[in-house]
């Protein structure tokens, strides 16, 4: 089994979880707070600051606290290695479809 880089490993852990992919989905409009983000995802300020802290952890989030007040922001240039692993293998498996594609049309 082929081990990638440990940054594409961690965001696409992160981006495993249907809540992290809600909070970022929501943060891409702009920044939020974790009690904004509670009430969005209908789970707990602790369950929120763990959820931020993996997110944070894969380069996908910022978060500043001001008080008690904690307020997040989507960090979306940390996809881009995804970004990258995903384009390459659309590219490998159009080609291939293509190719089948042209070997079925011959006669």
């Amino acid at each position: 089994m082929t081990k990638y880089a440990d940054g594409l490993d961690t965001v696409a852990s992160a981006l495993a979880s249907a809540t992290r992919r809600q909070i970022l989905s929501r943060l891409d409009v702009g920044g939020a707070t974790s009690s904004e983000l509670s009430e969005l995802t209908g789970v707990g300020l602790p369950t929120i600051a763990k959820h931020a802290e993996i997110l944070a952890h894969a380069g996908l989030l910022t978060s500043h606290k001001s008080g008690r007040v904690v307020t997040h922001h989507a960090r979306m240039s940390g996809l881009d290695e995804l970004q990258i692993w995903i384009a390459t293998r659309k590219s490998f498996w159009d080609n291939q479809f293509d190719s089948l594609e042209k070997h079925l049309e011959k006669p």
